[in-house]
């Protein structure tokens, strides 16, 4: 069983702690938000192929990878403006031309998940409220 912690505005949290409540009638808040997310995932196509699932995964966790070292490869001249390759968690290459590097990688390593990114800051993002969603 995994465990995480996630971030929900303070009012909805409350909103939500008390229909739990009310419909259970007692604290069952990490049920509910269980139930939930086994609903939404049994409702969206989802891939049924265990391989191309394991494969999503995977390049998931070299994202990860990738977003964790990206501050220090920015650093680093031999990376910073490049695609990375990054394969099993490291950086096995890098270039300037995204599609060359690929190539590069896949004959060297096979046909195999890869995640490829551009090294650089990531894009600030500002969140501004929409007006229609705040008058509700």
């Amino acid at each position: 069983m995994v465990k995480t912690t996630i971030e929900v505005e303070d009012g909805l949290w409350r909103r939500f702690s008390l229909l739990v409540l009310q419909k259970r009638g007692e604290r069952k808040k990490n049920e509910v938000i269980a139930q939930l997310l086994k609903e939404y995932v049994e409702q969206e196509v989802f891939p049924s192929d265990p391989q191309q699932l394991e494969h999503l995964i995977c390049i998931e966790e070299m994202r990860a990878s990738f977003l964790q070292a990206r501050n220090d490869l920015i650093r680093d001249p031999r990376y910073n403006g490049k695609y990375v390759a990054v394969l099993q968690g490291a950086v096995v290459d890098c270039d300037e031309d995204k599609r060359r590097l690929a190539r590069r990688v896949y004959e060297r390593h096979g046909y195999i998940p890869i995640y490829i990114d551009m090294v650089a800051p990531s894009e600030r993002r500002v969140e501004i409220p929409s007006p229609e969603l705040a008058s509700r």
